[in-house]
């Protein structure tokens, strides 16, 4: 019989996969669907692209909110906020005016950031109970997740099931799945100091700064990626709309794949040595799905892509998480207070340039973003070479 610590944090462990598992799968079906909103509603792409701007913008909007709740109370009661998150999807296809629908996006992307912010910092605690890397194991469920996800989005699309049906139903069992999961989360004691802190807004400072510049370029690429893809393999490369999915299912299996192998890839090279190759196969993805001209060219750059950004979260939030000055859901949410603002100049941005110009004009933007990041990431490498020689 196993003893009750090891159980507990066997329990813990799959909670935490299955809570990101499902995290990717409502992610997925609301962006997945993003094409049958525009019809729903009638909305121009800019107005479309203006929904994850919204969510961008309640994301940020929470951030701080949440370091000052995860440095009092913890990430397990923290995380109760995902309840409603569960519940706010179906308002998507419930508001009488499409003007209606921002407000939701804000609130959905609010929800979003703190059960974001709670399941990463409950994954973290129980990587430091397992005493080696598992972090990229969780990462991978979520993009597991994100694939099923856009399965299920192209078979309810063949069946003729409507998008308000679709978001409904997913609510529903998006809810009880949490209330499975949330029993099992570990318990951690937040610092004596922050037990009579009054809120305020913290910022990263030193390397966690520089740091949030890499994962504020990261967020830019990946956000951008996920929430386009579909859109960009129906008007560009002119698939039809019941397999446009398609394109976020490949991007998601194998950013997925590369985070299953990433915690072994984390005990043999460095994190600088990681970040740096994520930063260089992302640009040549992003490259590869830009100069392309059909679907096997635009899904072979998502599927470099995927690989690209596999390990690039897990180290970070690693980073982030493990600093001796401050508990994990404190570090990350400081992180994300900068790197939270990528979404906002990242797929609301797409949206802009797309109105104006093209979706693959669009994408250069987001090719020159992954470059910046690329040389934010070299400069960190240095720093932290700097600092072992000293």
């Amino acid at each position: 019989m196993l003893p009750i610590i090891t159980k507990t944090k066997r329990r813990a462990r799959a909670a935490n996969l299955s809570q990101f598992f499902l995290m990717g799968l409502l992610f997925s079906t609301l962006v997945s669907r993003f094409p049958a909103l525009k019809e729903l509603y009638g909305l121009s792409i800019a107005e479309l692209g203006f929904i994850p701007f919204a969510m961008s913008a309640g994301s940020l909007i929470a951030t701080p909110i949440c370091v000052f709740l995860s440095a009092k109370y913890g990430s397990r009661k923290v995380g109760m906020f995902c309840y409603l998150q569960t519940l706010s999807l179906c308002l998507f296809v419930l508001m009488p005016e499409k003007y209606m629908l921002f407000g939701v996006a804000v609130l959905y992307g609010a929800l979003m950031e703190l059960s974001d912010i709670a399941m990463n910092a409950n994954s973290i605690i129980v990587e430091q109970a397992y005493k080696r890397p598992i972090l990229g194991m969780f990462h991978s469920f979520f993009y597991f997740g994100m694939a099923l996800g856009a399965v299920i989005s192209i078979v309810t699309m063949q069946i003729g099931l409507s998008v308000t049906v679709h978001y409904v139903v997913m609510s529903v069992v998006a809810f009880i799945w949490f209330a499975i999961n949330h029993v099992y989360y570990l318990k951690e004691t937040p610092a004596k100091s922050a037990a009579n802190q009054k809120f305020k807004i913290l910022l990263p400072r030193g390397v966690l700064l520089l740091i949030a510049f890499v994962a504020f370029c990261g967020r830019i690429v990946e956000g951008s990626i996920s929430d386009w893809s579909t859109v960009y393999m129906k008007n560009v490369i002119s698939l039809e709309e019941n397999f446009s999915p398609i394109g976020l299912m490949v991007y998601s299996l194998f950013i997925a794949s590369g985070r299953l192998f990433s915690d072994t890839i984390r005990r043999r090279f460095t994190e600088n040595q990681i970040l740096l190759g994520c930063g260089i196969i992302t640009s040549a993805g992003i490259a590869v799905m830009i100069c392309g001209v059909n679907a096997f060219a635009a899904i072979a750059g998502l599927f470099i892509s995927g690989i690209g950004l596999s390990c690039f979260v897990p180290v970070i939030y690693s980073l982030a998480g493990n600093r001796k000055d401050v508990n994990p859901g404190l570090g990350i949410a400081m992180v994300n207070t900068i790197s939270g603002t990528g979404f906002l100049f990242g797929p609301s941005v797409i949206g802009f340039i797309a109105e104006h110009y093209s979706l693959r004009v669009s994408f250069a933007y987001v090719l020159l973003i992954s470059l910046i990041m690329t040389a934010l990431i070299i400069i960190l490498k240095k720093h932290n070479e700097q600092a072992i020689l000293v």
